[in-house]
């Protein structure tokens, strides 16, 4: 009988541990800065590069400081269906939150989400973006709209 208290009460212990610990942390590539630029036409600027991009564009519902995006839209050729179920396929989102930090000047923080998968069947997995998805080239594309480069 004490044994199977003992053994009660690990299982107990376990399982409380599990509860316990903390969630995966994401993998966000971001970047931070401050820009000469009045936030108005930064936040303009900054949806239209998005959009140019093939992301497709949204401001939060609750804060007009953050543009969010949905996954970028890739190329949707006849073909591709069956070129990223072999081969794998890769998606990322940007959010960016502006805000003034002067009159002329507006502070922007960029964040990356990316995603790969190896074929089909697999799951989503959050990896490091490579640099042609990066947060620092989409600052640097903002910057080059905005010829602050």
């Amino acid at each position: 009988m004490n044994v199977m208290a003992t053994i009660v009460s690990l299982c107990a212990a376990l399982l409380m541990t599990g509860c316990a610990s903390s969630s995966p942390t994401r993998l966000v590539d971001s970047a931070d800065t401050v820009l000469a630029a009045p936030l108005d036409q930064v936040k303009a600027t900054l949806l239209s590069v998005l959009s140019a991009d093939g992301y497709p564009v949204r401001d939060s519902v609750d804060d007009d400081r953050i543009v969010m995006t949905g996954y970028r839209r890739e190329s949707e050729e006849l073909w591709d269906w069956l070129l990223k179920s072999r081969l794998g396929v890769e998606r990322s989102k940007v959010e960016a939150t502006v805000s003034p930090e002067s009159q002329d000047t507006t502070r922007l923080t960029i964040s990356v989400l990316y995603e790969t998968k190896d074929h089909l069947w697999s799951t989503w997995q959050e990896t490091t973006p490579p640099p042609h998805r990066g947060a620092a080239l989409q600052l640097r594309f903002l910057k080059k709209a905005l010829s602050l480069l």
